[in-house]
């Protein structure tokens, strides 16, 4: 992060009363060996979300939508962070990758239509995974398991379809689809990460 993006979006957070501004865009899983982060994100997502359209580096960007990145944001984040995902994920493939996991987890069924979208433009690359690997949780609507069906020849996206294809339909119903994948892309990175999720489906759906 540049000082001066990262220090102004931090004064700002400090003004609007948010704690642990200091933590911002430190993210801790083991707190064993590491310091909790104090960054109170819940109330942050006000001023982070007025300050998404505005930054212009793209490791603020991914630290904002690693903070965005929480059910409680859901729905509210997610005209914002689709907005700065249109812009980033073009130009720069971490960015939008961040902004597309985050707002497929600030998404309801009511944006299931700009999912899809999304997941089928090919020009956005892998910037689209964590929103493909977000149908899974889509499972009542009939729209989503074609989609997924054609993701399985992408081999942008093609693991995180299967995921959510295993979701939608069930290991045993996506069983064939995985197997056919892999015969048509034979010799292929992405014939074999498919032939080795057919494997895995079929000893899980043997045990």
């Amino acid at each position: 992060m540049t000082d001066d993006e990262r220090g102004e979006l931090k004064a700002d957070l400090t003004e609007a009363g948010v704690k642990g501004a200091d933590d911002l865009g430190r993210f801790v899983s083991n707190t064993k060996f590491f310091r909790s982060s104090q960054f109170d994100e819940k109330n942050a997502m006000p001023v982070l979300l007025d300050a998404l359209p505005t930054l212009s580096e793209p490791a603020v960007i991914i630290a904002v939508a690693g903070h965005l990145r929480r059910p409680w944001a859901r729905p509210k984040a997610f005209p914002a962070l689709l907005e700065a995902f249109e812009r980033w994920a073009p130009i720069d493939q971490q960015a939008g990758w961040a902004l597309g996991d985050a707002l497929a987890t600030a998404a309801t069924a009511t944006q299931l239509d700009q999912l899809l979208v999304i997941s089928r433009d090919t020009a956005l690359g892998t910037t689209r995974q964590m929103v493909v690997y977000s149908l899974g949780r889509y499972r009542r609507y009939p729209e989503v398991a074609p989609v997924l069906v054609k993701l399985l020849d992408d081999p942008d996206v093609s693991l995180h379809a299967i995921s959510a294809l295993r979701r939608v339909v069930g290991p045993a119903a996506a069983l064939p689809l995985v197997e056919q994948a892999a015969r048509r892309h034979e010799g292929t990175p992405l014939g074999r990460s498919a032939a080795r999720e057919a494997r895995k489906i079929r000893k899980a759906t043997s045990a």
